[in-house]
């Protein structure tokens, strides 16, 4: 990796999404309700198209409740 113009941060960003994914699925959430993109200020066609993708992909999820501690 190392492909982000500020240096190592597209590295740095993807060790905390990681920590995060195993932090949402110790909390019983869905995992599908995350994700991690590379997309250019340039692309803006390309973000809309993930935008959309991601938000039906969480709708299909359906809503998220949090449960009661016992």
């Amino acid at each position: 990796m190392g492909d982000c113009h500020y240096l190592d941060g597209n590295v740095k960003a993807e060790k905390m999404f990681e920590m995060t994914r195993e932090l949402v699925k110790i909390l019983g959430i869905d995992p599908g309700r995350l994700r991690l993109e590379w997309i250019s200020s340039a692309e803006g066609t390309r973000f809309a198209e993930v935008a959309t993708e991601f938000t039906e992909e969480v709708r299909s999820i359906g809503p998220f409740t949090l449960k009661k501690a016992a």
